[in-house]
């Protein structure tokens, strides 16, 4: 499948710290990727290199094939972009927000208008297009900062954090909107919500320590883990720790914590789950549960360790 984003080796330092480091990967046309990673990951800052705001200080970026850094005015018209942050302008009101900002990506004057209240309609936004941005709430800001970020159906989509701060109505409407763009944009986005990642992404990068440490579909992710399953036994009453280091002495009990009555652990045999569940049962036992590994469980085995 023919690549709509590359990046050949990017590293990036903001005053001496790393946040990028030899980065290499590249985005197939008409998918959707999701970019997860803690606070502080770079994430934000890769989509700013993207989007032409801040430049690489080696390697290369590629829109469509067009060098981001020598061809920036062509590599800007095929994106939109939401950034995290609110960088509307406080003196003109939404739908001119909007508007100048389609303009700038060189839209039909002519479509403008019913492009934007289509999307504000769906969106449920209408009654907010001539408000000031004083004069709304951060909710009402972001949605602006979405529908502003495609209003022009640009051909790749970058949006950062696209749901923070949304009730769960307009978080569905985004999602919904997006997946009716499946196979026609190139999204990238990306989230704390692991869950939204998991759910509506098509591929999966985890960055870590300034580069991709985890890159695939979800099953694809899922299968590094080698039939990892997550159990949980939740106690009546708190248990002893005589108990609890009783059965972490158990070499084949991965990652175990204790949470106030919950105590959770991997293991890869259900053998050894129900060899917990016999020293467990020395205490009494409201419930227990099991399940595979989700994109949460990836992430924090690799930030966090424990699950290698």
């Amino acid at each position: 499948m023919e690549a709509s984003i590359t990046l050949k080796s990017i590293a990036k330092k903001f005053a001496g710290k790393t946040v990028l480091a030899d980065l290499s990967f590249g985005v197939e046309k008409g998918t959707r990727f999701v970019i997860v990673g803690k606070n502080g990951a770079g994430k934000s800052t890769l989509l700013k290199l993207l989007v032409g705001l801040i430049e690489t200080d080696a390697g290369s970026a590629y829109i469509h094939g067009v060098n981001i850094k020598t061809r920036g005015e062509e590599t800007r018209a095929l994106t939109g972009y939401m950034p995290q942050i609110i960088n509307l302008d406080y003196e003109i009101n939404i739908y001119n927000n909007i508007a100048l900002y389609a303009q700038l990506q060189g839209m039909d004057l002519k479509k403008i208008k019913p492009r934007i209240h289509s999307l504000a309609e769906d969106l449920d936004f209408i009654q907010y297009l001539n408000k000031f941005p004083e004069e709304l709430s951060y909710g009402h800001l972001r949605i602006a900062c979405f529908i502003r970020a495609i209003v022009h159906n640009p051909a790749v989509i970058l949006l950062d954090e696209p749901t923070t701060g949304l009730d769960l109505k307009r978080r569905l409407k985004i999602w919904e909107i997006l997946e009716n763009l499946k196979d026609k944009k190139t999204i990238i986005f990306t989230t704390q919500n692991l869950q939204e990642g998991e759910r509506y992404a098509d591929r999966i990068a985890i960055l870590y320590k300034g580069n991709i440490k985890m890159d695939g579909t979800i099953d694809k992710l899922i299968e590094t883990t080698h039939g990892l399953n997550r159990y949980k036994i939740t106690f009546k009453d708190d248990p002893s720790p005589k108990l609890i280091e009783k059965i972490k002495e158990n070499p084949k009990v991965v990652r175990p914590s204790l949470r106030g009555k919950d105590f959770e652990f991997y293991s890869r045999e259900k053998r050894h789950f129900f060899n917990v569940l016999r020293i467990a049962l020395n205490q009494e036992i409201e419930e227990f549960d099991s399940s595979g590994c989700t994109l949460s469980d990836l992430f924090l085995g690799l930030t966090e360790g424990g699950l290698e």
